[in-house]
């Protein structure tokens, strides 16, 4: 099997564009998205700093346009000739959605730059973050959050818990038994209740959607089984804007001895690819 993984926000580094940018057709598409977004993508992927690339209006229709232009780029505009599954990680997965067919580059640059917009405003309501928690026991990880939540199951022992910094940081002063809590550089509580306003107010943009269903198959964070109803896509990528990111089971919806390759800004699922999929 080979599969086309689209990454998600926290991939960013500064500069990361800076060897895509000689080839014309990348840099015409990203002067595309750069129309569409209202902002300077190629400057903002070769020149800006790790503070200004980690702004949630920024950092998420960067990473979804350098995503789908570098795979036009490589792959064209038929992704089942090249691979036969898709799948992103959180906001990655507007790139999936537009690689396998379910909306066009367009649709997919406009929602994700709605969604950035929304989500800013809301993580800018109360003060709240995110940290990564690493251990075994998810059950004794669950017993210890109080108010916190786990936003993201990314696999391989490796979770993302968010809240209001207050608890986030008592946890940390606290943490449960086995277990490593790090703190993330991101502005809020992400794929958690504390987002929910930016969930309505994005509804009628993304009801007003148009979506076709996948061309190839595509593994959602919701559940990680395969897409059948782009419709249903959408509405699941409306969802995950307050709800948590199950790269767990798209991972374990792989096959072992597969093909991956994953997008520009590619590593981080890579990794943990190599870690779950033998």
């Amino acid at each position: 099997m080979r599969y086309l993984l689209c990454p998600g926000q926290g991939s960013q580094k500064p500069g990361f564009l800076r060897t895509w940018i000689e080839n014309e057709t990348f840099s015409s598409l990203l002067s595309q998205f750069s129309d569409i977004t209202g902002l300077d993508l190629l400057n903002l992927g070769v020149e800006a700093s790790a503070e200004q690339i980690a702004e949630t209006s920024i950092t998420q229709p960067l990473i979804v346009s350098a995503s789908i232009a570098s795979a036009r780029t490589m792959f064209g505009d038929q992704m089942s000739s090249h691979f036969d599954v898709i799948t992103g990680h959180s906001v990655g997965e507007f790139a999936a959605a537009a690689l396998s067919g379910v909306l066009t580059d367009e649709q997919a640059i406009t929602l994700v730059t709605a969604r950035a917009r929304a989500m800013q405003e809301a993580a800018e309501e109360i003060e709240t973050g995110m940290a990564a928690a690493i251990g075994q026991d998810l059950a004794e990880l669950e017993k210890s959050l109080g108010e916190l939540q786990i936003a993201n199951y990314n696999g391989v022992n490796q979770y993302v818990i968010a809240g209001t910094k207050t608890d986030l940081a008592a946890l940390g002063e606290n943490p449960p038994a086995g277990f490593r809590i790090i703190p993330l550089s991101v502005s809020g509580a992400f794929h958690t209740s504390y987002m929910q306003p930016a969930a309505d107010s994005l509804v009628d943009i993304f009801n007003a959607t148009e979506a076709r269903d996948p061309a190839l198959t595509l593994l959602s964070n919701s559940d990680g089984q395969p897409v059948e109803s782009g419709e249903d896509f959408v509405a699941s990528l409306l969802k995950q804007v307050s709800s948590p990111v199950r790269w767990d089971q798209c991972m374990e919806s792989m096959q072992p001895k597969s093909q991956f390759v994953e997008l520009s800004p590619s590593g981080v699922l890579s990794n943990l690819v190599k870690k779950t999929v033998s």
